[in-house]
């Protein structure tokens, strides 16, 4: 089932990765909005699927290809909206918060440090 798994979310991925750069080339003259088109297209998205998922017979199957494959390919906001709304549901507010806080700003200074490394090694 391991081979199985990974294969399905390689596939699905391709899928979801061929599906993102269509959006991209379709709204090349909006690029920041194309990303945001991609984000709320995927976490509602994955939203339908994690309730498709829970009537599959098969759902680790289903959960490979269509969740971790084609919405881990077309967009990981998606998944980064149900992690916090998973906090949320179960009641861990606080983690939820950090976890939001921790993605929000770990992505900025990530983006930041890679700014500052390019500057230094082409100066």
């Amino acid at each position: 089932m391991v081979i199985k798994f990974f294969l399905l979310v390689a596939a699905g991925g391709a899928f979801g990765s061929v599906f993102r750069a269509l959006v991209g080339l379709l709204m090349k003259p909006f690029p920041t909005w194309s990303t945001l088109v991609v984000n709320l297209l995927g976490a509602f998205l994955i939203g339908l699927l994690i309730k498709l998922s829970e009537n599959s017979t098969n759902s680790e199957s289903f959960r490979a290809f269509w969740i971790v494959g084609i919405c881990g390919g077309f967009t990981t906001f998606s998944t980064f909206g149900l992690d916090v709304m998973n906090f949320i549901k179960t009641g861990q507010w606080t983690n939820g918060f950090i976890y939001m806080s921790l993605n929000m700003l770990g992505t900025l200074l990530a983006i930041f440090l890679g700014f500052r490394i390019y500057s230094f090694l082409s100066s």
